[in-house]
């Protein structure tokens, strides 16, 4: 498992192509009609006017699902309205006929757009408490300076007597190759060792 700051910077990475992907699904998928245009603020009619507005979305024949070819689960990557079976296959080849390859896409209908909104918010809410609670986890996140300066010098100290008794188990070690070293020569002499334990 990666340390918490390698997750906490994936995540952060994961929340921004979310961010991308849900704007880029409104803005592609919207059919952009005019908003209300707010009461106080009369120059605000003008602009929305120039917004362009994209075709109406197709109608949905022998009731079958509305989805729009190449929007299957939206952005966020579910797949569960691509696998409501192969009844929706002829009409998705039946849209890919009608529109030119080059042709925006047609905006979904306002309830599927609405049922995608909510999930890509939802999905964007859910990856935002997953970096909070990453956050919270950090060490030292709950405590002030001066503990952690604290705490870093009795995490040295124990570093220090660590190191010390793996210096002593080094000499020790070193002092008991010696030895064998010493015995495996007089053995290979042939000097006074004998083979009784």
């Amino acid at each position: 498992m990666a340390d918490i700051l390698t997750q906490l910077q994936t995540c952060l990475d994961q929340l921004a192509t979310q961010f991308y992907a849900t704007v880029a699904y409104l803005t592609t998928y919207h059919d952009h009609s005019p908003a209300i245009p707010p009461p106080s603020v009369p120059s605000a009619v003008p602009q929305l006017k120039k917004i362009p507005k994209n075709p109406p979305p197709a109608a949905p024949t022998s009731g079958t699902a509305t989805n729009t070819p190449g929007a299957a689960g939206g952005p966020s990557g579910d797949t569960k309205d691509a696998a409501a079976g192969p009844s929706n296959a002829p009409q998705m080849q039946q849209q890919h006929q009608e529109q030119p390859p080059d042709a925006p896409p047609r905006p979904d209908s306002p309830n599927t757009f609405l049922m995608r909104q909510r999930e890509l918010a939802r999905d964007l809410i859910i990856k935002e408490q997953q970096i909070e609670y990453l956050i919270s986890v950090l060490p030292g996140i709950k405590s002030s300076e001066a503990e952690q300066q604290e705490r870093i010098k009795q995490l040295a100290e124990e570093l220090r007597v660590v190191e010390e008794e793996r210096s002593a188990r080094r000499r020790e070690l070193r002092r008991l190759g010696e030895k064998v070293d010493g015995l495996l020569g007089a053995v290979s002499r042939g000097t006074g060792i004998s083979n009784s334990g």
